[in-house]
């Protein structure tokens, strides 16, 4: 038992180091939170848009982690200088490590050719926390005593400046774009002997809408590719949307040794500016032996109308 309780605490500190070299919520529903990759997404709609998501990875593992994700953007414009304007904050708990980054964005747009061509920059904070004092030892050991210099038993936490920045071009049918986060790349000192670097990571999303023959069907593949210049992560995926309410579809996330860790299922309904979604996501890695992840996002999205002529307009009670 002491074998097993030992092999769970190194597998989650490996883990807790990985994500710490990222600091990045893993999100299946990615094309969901655009902006929480890249601030240059912000007002990319032309709407107010708000939306939350929450994650629970690796059901039935102990202290697997779970995300909340909230965000909200909108256009700006000032003058003729078409702008965009949002707000993401992430909480992301992963065993004893727990993150919580938020940010402003601010996105400056400009018709480029057939397209728009947006530049964002994000400002913020990020906040990690580490709870040493909820490590359990068990009595007897030999590997680790209560004792032990080098392991944390107090509840230690840092905060840092956290920036991102990201380009991004789009038109009526199709979006791409390049993102970079942790570009202050902080070190977060816990305590006098315990220390956390996060790395900047880099981020490539991109989008089609391809319009089916039958014009109730339009089919979305979309792709993003994760990377800090170590390890690369790809999720590729394809959903149809049916009379743009109703949508499904697959996903598969590859590593960069050209392997499958996991496949995803898509679930979503658009009702009258709520925008749904679910995705279950199996993990096929002879390394992951949990059951599986959920993940649930709502999103409410509100049309702005800045045209002239329509702030005070009526129409006579006699005609009503």
């Amino acid at each position: 038992m002491k074998r097993i309780y030992f092999f769970i605490v190194a597998i989650s500190a490996c883990a807790s180091v990985a994500r710490a070299q990222t600091d990045d919520a893993m999100l299946s529903q990615y094309f969901a939170a655009l902006n929480y990759y890249n601030p240059a997404y912000a007002g990319k709609s032309g709407e107010l848009n708000t939306m939350a998501l929450y994650r629970m990875q690796w059901l039935g593992v102990t202290n697997a982690p779970r995300s909340i994700c909230v965000a909200a953007d909108m256009p700006w414009k000032y003058g003729k200088i078409q702008q965009g304007i949002g707000i993401v904050v992430v909480s992301d708990k992963l065993g004893l490590d727990e993150n919580l980054s938020a940010g402003v964005q601010y996105a400056y747009k400009r018709k480029l050719g057939k397209g728009t061509l947006g530049i964002g920059l994000q400002a913020g904070i990020l906040n990690k926390v580490f709870r040493g004092d909820s490590i359990n030892i068990p009595s007897g050991s030999e590997i680790v005593t209560p004792d032990d210099e080098a392991l944390p038993q107090t509840e230690l936490d840092a905060m840092g400046i956290d920036m991102t920045a990201g380009i991004m071009y789009y038109g009526d049918r199709y979006f791409v774009g390049i993102g970079s986060a942790h570009l202050t790349a902080p070190t977060l000192n816990l305590d006098e002997n315990t220390e956390r670097k996060i790395e900047r990571t880099y981020n490539l999303t991109a989008g089609y809408n391809m319009q089916l023959k039958n014009t109730l069907l339009e089919l979305q593949p979309s792709v993003l590719v994760l990377t800090n210049l170590q390890m690369v992560s790809a999720d590729v995926t394809a959903r149809a949307v049916y009379n743009k309410m109703y949508n499904g579809g697959l996903g598969l996330r590859i590593s960069d040794n050209g392997k499958l860790n996991s496949a995803t299922l898509y679930l979503g309904a658009f009702i009258k500016g709520f925008r749904v979604g679910y995705a279950f996501e199996f993990p096929t890695s002879a390394m992951n032996a949990s059951a599986g992840s959920h993940e649930f996002a709502v999103s409410y999205h509100l049309k702005l109308n800045n045209r002239k002529g329509l702030k005070n307009k009526h129409k006579s009670i006699r005609i009503l």
